[in-house]
């Protein structure tokens, strides 16, 4: 209780004069109330508190100015005060302030009053606010806190520091800043660097390498406050900690793949360290790029995710149908998928997930900056829930990488493909060829490589002549048709002007027969601009085989091989190595001797009876061409028919065939020996012929022989080749009432799918089907199904290639119609096949 000190000459005996100057002049507040706490006296200080004038202070009782308070019968003010006397005064405008309160009850003049004194409190108590608030942000804040003395020691760390780095706050106190470093070999360079920062005397920043709970790495950034006294000198240092581990770790992360996108590294490897580096800053996930190619998804980089995961998406169409993965890059929008036991969508690879631990995943679309879709990044979880903070901070930096990266490779793509493509033709030019031969050189391999060199002949004359706009166009085209003959992996290469280099890894014979064709493409007139133009070209080949490609003499063989061709005449092709000549010698005789022997009536036909499986008769024969050369021998149908092919006698040697048979079944039905039918194969080329029905006609009709005893035969060859003109000639033979019969049934992709198609009396399975047949499940199964379907079509079946008893009683077993094979007979001669019928008739020969 403060003690107050009134000077006995200032009281006056009227209560009106009670102020005196001490009073007046008094720093705090004063007043004196009566019992009933009506204020009888107020000093200006006490005006200036409370906002009342003296007068309105005159009128004011203390029950007013302190509302929680009241006065009693014995003038004592009931007011409950803090020890310190704090309290607080309701000011006229109603607002409160903290004062501290000083109350002593006098006696005078025969009355009892109340003197009160107040202090302001309003700046002391902000100051205790403000220290409770700056407590509590140093306790509440996610940041560490430290206070060090002069001497770097630790006074003061928060709660948050604690617990980030999983230690007690004891265990701090009193410790040098040291303690926070890592241990590791930088931690003495960085003791220094925070002196010489703090020798500047202003605040700054610096990065710190420490260990947090169990003894994982951190990285603190640490933002510290030097603070002085009054004296100049050091009082303490405030330094505030944050967490930059995973901006460090995402920074070190970019800057690696951006190193490595510089390294030039292929779009695989460069995923890949993606996704491994992604694995060891975020290790509850793992990380996979898929790409979008051709609609189709591809592994484009992976880290620990199991390998039958990704083979289960690998392959799969990039669209809904293909997981999160497919419907973020069709959609081009994020797809969480926080828990796969509760997802209905893509049942097989949720299975394949739950095998091997999967929980959850995320994916995110890869956009191109021209807006395409070229993939998609996910993370898979173990543990089920949406992707946190920290994921997607890592994918969204990420995708923007993965993004880069594609676009590398595909701009190092079409870099590349401009340096080794030819501008005019879009073929591959001389340098990709030298690097290819590269590759070659260094390749293991038994396979045979062939080099073709294709030189237009007098192409510098036809340049002069139409001029080099012209010619550039007739070597577009040129290029197309060539391209457009070349098979499987054959690769066409315009090397120069108007050379061209053919890569083939077929056999020789295939080689042989690919130059043929060439040849006859090229013989083929072009049209420029209106204008008829006819060239040739010159072939020059060469061809290796073993381990490993000399490919440089080979190519330089095959430029030999040129010189030759343009020596010998031009518009031909030869080989380097002898045997190789001497075989395409052969093919051209082969040729020249084909087309005297068919003009000369000296090929044969021979006749393999068709057996009717289940009475024993004679279905029907087949006829087979046959070629006994005075000169070159006994020459095989697999040796004549191709050439015949590609030289183009195929039709005259089918326009033969056609006719002999139908000569030699008129003879039958002259000398009544039954032979129901004969059946001659055409080529499909022939099927292409226009004139091919009118020549059926005219045979038909000159010899005499009913429509219905021929069968012709078609492969699935000239059905493939021009679908619709086949059917319209197949449609026109059968109108005449010839017999129409599909060999060779079932080596084929289209022929079940376009049997329905073609007005077709029969079918044959081809004799390939009988390898295996008895001992092979699936084979039966097969064969079985082509019965069925033949049957549901309304067509005989023809089982070819048989040659057991045990083929013949399953294949009647399953319901074949006829069988053909050397079981029954090989092909023969008319004489040797009337005695064959003539047996057969004699002895009742039922089938076995």
């Amino acid at each position: 209780m403060m003690t107050l000190y009134i000077v006995k000459d200032a009281i006056m005996p009227d209560i009106t004069r009670i102020s005196s100057p001490l009073l007046e002049k008094l720093p705090m507040a004063v007043m004196m109330a009566d019992v009933s706490g009506r204020i009888v006296y107020g000093n200006p200080r006490a005006c200036v508190l409370t906002g009342y004038s003296a007068t309105d202070l005159a009128e004011t009782r203390l029950g007013r100015l302190f509302p929680d308070r009241a006065v009693d019968a014995t003038a004592t003010l009931a007011m409950p005060t803090t020890q310190d006397g704090c309290t607080t005064l309701r000011r006229k405008d109603g607002l409160g302030m903290p004062v501290r309160l000083y109350r002593e009850s006098i006696s005078w003049d025969g009355g009892l009053y109340e003197l009160v004194a107040l202090l302001d409190r309003t700046e002391e108590e902000q100051t205790r606010e403000d220290a409770e608030i700056s407590a509590l942000i140093v306790q509440a804040t996610d940041r560490g806190i430290l206070v060090l003395d002069p001497q770097y020691r630790i006074t003061h760390a928060n709660r948050a520091l604690t617990d980030l780095l999983g230690m007690e706050p004891a265990a701090l106190h009193d410790a040098p800043f040291g303690t926070l470093l890592s241990g590791g070999e930088s931690d003495i360079a960085t003791l220094r660097q925070f002196r010489r920062n703090l020798a500047r005397r202003t605040g700054f920043e610096q990065d710190i390498h420490t260990r947090g709970k169990q003894g994982k790495d951190l990285w603190l950034r640490c933002a510290v406050t030097p603070h002085y006294g009054a004296d100049g000198q050091l009082a303490d240092i405030i330094v505030i900690l944050h967490d930059i581990t995973h901006d460090r770790q995402l920074r070190e992360l970019q800057r690696d793949v951006v190193e490595a996108l510089t390294d030039q590294l292929s779009l695989r490897e460069m995923l890949d360290f993606m996704c491994r580096r992604i694995e060891l800053i975020a290790p509850d996930c793992m990380a996979v790029v898929m790409l979008g190619t051709g609609g189709v998804l591809r592994t484009g980089g992976h880290g620990a995710l199991p390998m039958p995961v990704l083979q289960a998406f690998d392959g799969l169409e990039a669209s809904t149908a293909g997981g999160a993965c497919g419907t973020a890059i069709v959609t081009a929008q994020d797809v969480v998928v926080p828990d796969f036991t509760t997802e209905t969508r893509w049942p097989a690879l949720r299975d394949v997930a739950g095998q091997h631990g999967i929980v959850a995943e995320w994916a995110v679309p890869i956009i191109l900056r021209n807006g395409d879709v070229a993939g998609s990044f996910s993370l898979y979880f173990r543990a089920p829930g949406q992707p946190g903070a920290w994921h997607r901070r890592i994918v969204g930096a990420c995708v923007h990488l993965a993004m880069l990266a594609i676009e590398q490779q595909r701009s190092r793509d079409s870099i590349i493909r401009l340096s080794y493509t030819d501008r005019l033709t879009s073929l591959p030019n001389r340098m990709w060829l030298n690097r290819r031969m590269q590759e070659l050189s260094t390749r293991p391999s038994t396979a045979p490589l062939s080099i073709m060199v294709i030189d237009l002949d007098r192409f510098r004359k036809i340049v002069q002549a139409l001029g080099q706009g012209r010619a550039d166009q007739l070597l577009l085209e040129l290029a197309t048709r060539l391209r457009n003959g070349m098979v499987g992996r054959d690769v066409l290469v315009r090397t120069e002007g108007d050379e061209f280099v053919v890569l083939t890894e077929e056999n020789a014979p295939d080689v042989t027969l690919l130059a043929e064709r060439i040849i006859h493409n090229l013989e083929e007139p072009f049209t420029v601009d209106g204008i008829p133009v006819s060239i040739s070209g010159s072939i020059g080949i060469s061809t290796h085989h073993g381990e490993g490609h000399d490919v440089e003499e080979s190519l330089r063989q095959a430029y030999t091989a040129l010189a030759q061709a343009k020596k010998a005449g031009r518009c031909c092709y030869r080989f380097f190595h002898p045997s190789m000549n001497r075989q395409a010698d052969d093919h051209v005789i082969l040729a020249s001797a084909l087309r005297e022997a068919i003009a000369d009536n000296r090929l044969t036909l021979v006749y393999q009876p068709q057996v009717n499986l289940h009475t024993g008769e004679l279905h029907g024969v087949e006829a087979l061409s046959r070629w006994d050369d005075p000169v070159l021998g006994m020459v095989s149908p697999g040796r004549f028919i191709p050439v015949a092919e590609e030289t183009g006698q195929i039709r005259a040697l089918g326009v033969w065939s056609l006719r002999v048979a139908c000569e030699q079944m008129a003879e039958w039905i002259a000398h009544d020996i039954p032979v129901p039918t004969v059946s001659v194969n055409l080529s499909a080329i022939q099927f292409q012929d226009p004139d091919l029905v009118s020549q059926l006609a005219t045979i038909l009709h000159q010899t005499g022989v009913p429509p219905e005893r021929l069968i012709v035969e078609l492969t699935e060859t000239a059905m493939i080749e021009n679908f619709d003109q086949t059917v319209n000639t197949a449609t026109a033979i059968r109108n005449l009432g010839i017999g129409l019969s599909m060999d060779d049934f079932g080596t084929g992709y289209s022929s079940l799918s376009n049997l329905a198609s073609l007005p077709i009396s029969e079918v044959k399975i081809d004799r390939s089907f009988m390898n295996g047949f008895g001992s092979t499940g699936n084979v039966r199964q097969v064969v079985t199904a082509i019965i069925r379907i033949g049957h549901t079509l309304g067509m005989t079946v023809i089982a070819e290639g048989v040659e057991e008893a045990a083929q013949c009683a399953q294949l009647r077993d399953i319901d074949c119609d006829v069988i053909q094979g050397y079981y029954f007979g090989r092909p023969m001669n008319t004489a040797s096949l009337d005695a064959w019928i003539r047996e057969r008739r004699a002895e009742a020969v039922p089938v076995a």
